[in-house]
């Protein structure tokens, strides 16, 4: 049974454009496709550019790549929480502390790039698992409500605005 887009009620309007950027009718489907172009993608930019910020402050490539893994693995833990009816406040993250306090140093970006593969077909797996009940459930993630369906929605959303961001702010200056 497909995971349908989730109604406006069941998210914060800050994860409207996420919710709205996958345009599909088969999310898990989408999220398959996306994990293998999105590695494409970066494999495409030029090794010597995964350490450019386009900005004094921004992250690098390699920074954005972390913070789109870490906030993957927080999504993916609020649906499997809410999804077996967790109904406790989930804590919001500091991505910005995450970035930071992260050492990728002795990390490439294929080692990167692998941590993304699997944690995106483990969440394709999870999620694919979840009763259509279960998708419909509401809880509570950093202070606001949220169904299942919507962070489904929002983990692939977020990908996809991350990819063009760098592709907007990243490659252009390179």
């Amino acid at each position: 049974m497909p995971i349908l887009k989730p109604e406006p009620n069941e998210y914060h309007e800050f994860y409207s454009n996420y919710v709205n950027l996958p345009n599909t009718d088969d999310i898990l489907r989408y999220m398959a496709d996306q994990k293998d172009e999105f590695i494409r993608f970066i494999q495409k930019i030029p090794v010597d550019k995964y350490n450019y910020a386009y900005a004094e402050g921004k992250w690098t490539i390699k920074q954005l790549v972390r913070h789109i893994i870490d906030a993957e693995r927080m999504f993916a833990f609020r649906a499997m929480s809410i999804a077996r009816g967790e109904q406790t406040m989930l804590p919001g993250f500091d991505e910005q502390g995450f970035v930071d306090r992260s050492d990728d140093s002795n990390n490439s970006m294929s080692d990167l790039l692998e941590e993304f593969e699997s944690l995106r077909t483990s969440n394709v797996s999870m999620i694919s698992h979840f009763t259509p009940q279960a998708t419909k459930r509401i809880g509570n993630a950093n202070g606001s409500q949220v169904s299942v369906r919507a962070i489904i929605f929002i983990i692939a959303g977020h990908l996809r605005h991350h990819k063009t961001v760098i592709t907007e702010r990243y490659l252009t200056h390179v």
